[in-house]
């Protein structure tokens, strides 16, 4: 998400080493969302992320795959073989209520969160204003 990004060429930074850059954990909520949309498949998911701000090289095929299967392993999701569509067999997932209630505390989080950066935000203009 930061690499190569107009901030990163901006301030002359080949990547970002704040922890903000990295967005690991936030795949959680935003696979959790699609699912609760409709249930899906990991490379259906992957491919949705980029609404969300990663890249399309990004994530990791293998990040995702293990939230995934963490979440099925705390019962947020579950799991089967779709083997009657075209093609290769796919693990589709949907979201249970439990995995519904993961998402709705996340978004509870996110916008504690939304209001710190926010807060953060205009100190710092405040601060900063005309001076960068």
């Amino acid at each position: 998400m930061f690499e190569g990004s107009n901030i990163a060429k901006k301030y002359k930074l080949k990547e970002c080493e704040c922890p903000s850059g990295k967005m690991t954990r936030f795949v959680e909520p935003c696979l959790l969302f699609f699912l609760s949309q409709q249930p899906s498949y990991g490379y259906e998911l992957m491919d949705k992320l980029d609404q969300f701000g990663f890249q399309k090289s990004k994530p990791d095929p293998a990040m995702v795959y293990r939230t995934l299967r963490s979440l099925e392993k705390e019962k947020c999701v579950v799991s089967k073989w779709d083997t009657k569509s075209a093609g290769p067999a796919k693990r589709t997932y949907e979201l249970t209520p439990k995995g519904l209630a993961l998402l709705h505390a996340w978004a509870d989080g996110i916008g504690l969160r939304k209001q710190a950066l926010e807060k953060f935000l205009k100190l710092y203009q405040e601060r900063f204003k005309g001076r960068k």
